[in-house]
């Protein structure tokens, strides 16, 4: 039944830009659509398996366009020419988040309040899968891989522009909230504060390759109470440490990011995932 859509809607688009824009778009109406019961007639509660289809079969057909159009899914194994000295500044940086539930600064190495946010499995699994691994396919393969396909010609440029278009949108992608009622400046550190982070997973799956150590950091500090992507601690006034902190947090993942991306020793890393992102489209 959807064959006819993808044939004729998906399928067909030609270009980066149209097929970024049609894969997120047919993303997001599809979920939205998930939670109408006009349109599809059935409870929206989250535990409604039909919803979960739905994710589900959202990341299926977007994948399947993506095959279709040439693009290859992000590898599992690391690559050949990863240093791990690198990779663990990479992993450390983002675990730096973490510290967002000390509170304060004299609580911030002896006081971290390591929770999970909630204990319902219901909305732990659908943190997991529409928060963690739908925001990492979304921006760091449906949005990254065609950027990388760009028609730069140096490879690094290519690189360093397809990730700041990327963690750009990713940070706008948060500035939702501010038609939900949420404040002006709380909005601002929201979208800069995913803005970073975005940077910062992106460096890491052009560094690796591999999308899966990106989905479980994210998922990590998702879970434990720091919210990139829900309104969290952003839909009310921020305390001065969190203002310092995202701050001093920003920074710290500015510096690294592009220490690598200009590092001559950690090119040949992101060269074989240039190499791995695309083949020739299915006819």
């Amino acid at each position: 039944m959807l064959y006819p859509f993808l044939k004729v809607m998906l399928l067909s688009l030609q270009g980066i830009g149209w097929q970024i824009a049609g894969n997120i778009t047919f993303m997001m109406t599809f979920y939205m659509a998930s939670f109408s019961s006009q349109f599809l007639n059935f409870p929206t509660s989250i535990s409604n398996p039909v919803l979960w289809l739905s994710f589900l079969g959202s990341f299926g057909i977007a994948g399947y366009a993506m095959k279709a159009w040439g693009y290859q899914f992000p590898q599992l194994k690391i690559n050949s020419q990863v240093n791990f000295w690198w990779l663990g500044i990479l992993i450390i940086t983002a675990l730096l988040n973490l510290g967002m539930s000390a509170g304060s600064w004299s609580r911030l190495f002896t006081d971290f309040k390591l929770v999970l946010a909630t204990h319902s499995l219901i909305m732990l699994a659908s943190t997991i899968v529409w928060v963690g691994i739908k925001e990492e396919f979304m921006f760091r393969y449906l949005f990254l891989w065609p950027l990388l396909t760009m028609n730069i010609k140096s490879d690094q440029k290519r690189i360093v522009w397809a990730t700041l278009i990327s963690s750009g949108i990713f940070g706008l992608f948060h500035a939702g909230h501010l038609f939900a009622g949420q404040g002006l400046l709380q909005t601002f550190f929201q979208v800069f504060s995913a803005f970073g982070i975005g940077m910062l997973f992106t460096v890491i799956t052009l560094y690796t390759g591999t999308l899966w150590i990106g989905i479980i950091l994210h998922l990590l500090i998702d879970l434990i109470t720091f919210p990139t992507t829900s309104a969290g601690i952003f839909s009310g006034p921020l305390t001065s440490y969190q203002v310092e902190f995202i701050l001093i947090t920003r920074i710290i993942e500015l510096i690294v990011v592009f220490l690598i991306l200009k590092n001559k020793h950690t090119q040949a890393a992101f060269m074989q995932t240039l190499r791995h992102v695309k083949k020739d489209p299915i006819k």
